[in-house]
């Protein structure tokens, strides 16, 4: 008997496309880009999945029941939980095509009973069990049955589910003290990735892309921690900077995941012989990001190799000056000033083909002039009152635009605010002026 449960969803990326289309056609997955729809659990969300509505619908009983049977065959219980109601049209049809029984745990007694009100079937003390549900969000509903399931002596393997919304659940179970693992066919980024990419669900309004200056940068966090907050913001537009988490998450994974998001910035800061920045350039083709960054440094050649690598994709090179972390030590690096650098790296980066620069805000104004139509994207931004950190070379959000940026980037004052999303609109609204 599998006594380890696997960590990837039970469902392929394929699989996973075929189940949203017909799930939407059948009326079980609903979006709204406007995240109006309820969840049980509190708040609202832009995907809501409901597989009670399955039952208008003989094909999709057939359907979901033949993908539950996948997890059911691989892990060997001796019997399986539903957990009504949202799972009760497909236990019948899973019990017969698998010969494993059933049980019913109610959430509450129903009266008139002489027997347990909230347990239909007789489970043996000892059996092994997975308890069946359509989706897991926070994890509170899920508590009542795994603690009957251990009242009544039976080992719980996991608790599958079609979709798990991570929103919530580890911490709850945590907090319980709950070990029992949860097993997914697939996660809402899978459903939401699965809407955009068949033009079922837009990312977010073009208009709000189009408006937005804002690039936030990603760095120092897991996909983990960054889903949560990218998530909310995606329909104001904000273009997402991956620096590390490209490294630690691979390019041919978080760039398409990334992208259901906002468009990517992958902040490379290619610096190397052309030949080897070109053979990069060209792993990153496939993905199409907004904008992906080398080192000016790196000479004219290496970046005209990178320019070579994406032509014909919408992808654009900008190229990195000087860093905004460099002060009085830009002259002993590169015994020039920092103005002066950025001047002549902006030239060689110009020469190359570079569609615009990276530097620092104080350095945009003299870019801007000598170079009107570049895009000039300056980092060291930081609103009036915040801890410029590592950064030397800062001003404003509203400074650096002033000076002639077309975008600013900011990470941790959005990153570690309570409110991410309130923290961006703040900024957008009562600093630049911009109203999404």
């Amino acid at each position: 008997m599998l006594q380890v449960v696997p960590t990837t969803p039970w469902l392929f990326p394929e699989k996973q496309e075929e189940v949203v289309r017909r799930l939407l056609e059948w009326g079980c997955i609903k979006c709204d880009e406007a995240r109006s729809l309820p969840l049980k659990s509190g708040g609202r969300t832009d995907v809501y999945v409901n597989l009670r509505d399955a039952r208008d619908y003989p094909e999709a009983i057939h359907f979901v029941s033949g993908l539950f049977e996948i997890p059911l065959r691989h892990l060997r219980v001796n019997r399986f939980v539903e957990v009504p109601d949202a799972v009760s049209c497909f236990a019948g049809p899973l019990s017969l095509a698998t010969g494993i029984p059933y049980l019913t745990i109610r959430e509450q007694e129903k009266m008139g009973r002489v027997a347990d009100a909230r347990i239909i079937g007789h489970p043996v003390r000892g059996e092994s069990v997975y308890i069946l549900d359509d989706v897991i969000t926070d994890g509170a509903s899920k508590i009542v049955p795994i603690e009957e399931c251990l009242r009544l002596g039976l080992s719980v393997k996991a608790l599958v589910v079609l979709v798990n919304r991570e929103q919530g659940w580890k911490r709850k179970f945590a907090e319980q003290e709950i070990s029992v693992p949860v097993w997914a066919g697939m996660t809402l980024h899978d459903v939401r990735r699965q809407l955009i990419e068949s033009g079922a669900m837009r990312r977010c309004d073009p208009k709000a892309e189009e408006k937005n200056p804002i690039i936030l940068a990603l760095d120092g966090k897991s996909w983990e921690e960054i889903l949560p907050v990218i998530d909310p913001l995606r329909p104001m537009g904000c273009v997402l900077k991956v620096n590390d988490l490209a490294f630690a998450e691979g390019f041919d994974r978080l760039l398409p995941d990334l992208s259901v998001y906002g468009r990517v910035m992958l902040d490379l800061k290619a610096h190397d012989i052309p030949n080897t920045v070109g053979n990069i350039m060209s792993r990153v083709r496939a993905h199409a990001p907004w904008a992906v960054t080398v080192h000016a440094s790196g000479g004219e050649e290496m970046i005209r190799a990178a320019v070579k690598a994406l032509e014909g994709t919408q992808t654009m090179i900008l190229a990195v000056t000087v860093l905004t972390s460099l002060g009085p030590d830009c002259e002993e690096i590169y015994t020039r000033s920092p103005l002066e650098q950025v001047k002549v790296l902006a030239a060689i980066a110009d020469r190359a083909g570079a569609h615009g620069f990276v530097c620092a805000p104080e350095e945009a104004r003299e870019l801007r002039n000598l170079y009107p139509d570049a895009l000039i994207v300056t980092p060291g931004v930081r609103s009036s009152g915040i801890d410029s950190g590592d950064q030397k070379r800062v001003m404003t959000p509203k400074e650096a635009i002033e000076n002639g940026a077309n975008m600013v980037v900011g990470g941790r004052q959005f990153l570690n605010d309570s409110d991410p999303v309130a923290e961006v609109r703040r900024v957008l609204e009562q600093e630049l002026g911009v109203f999404i």
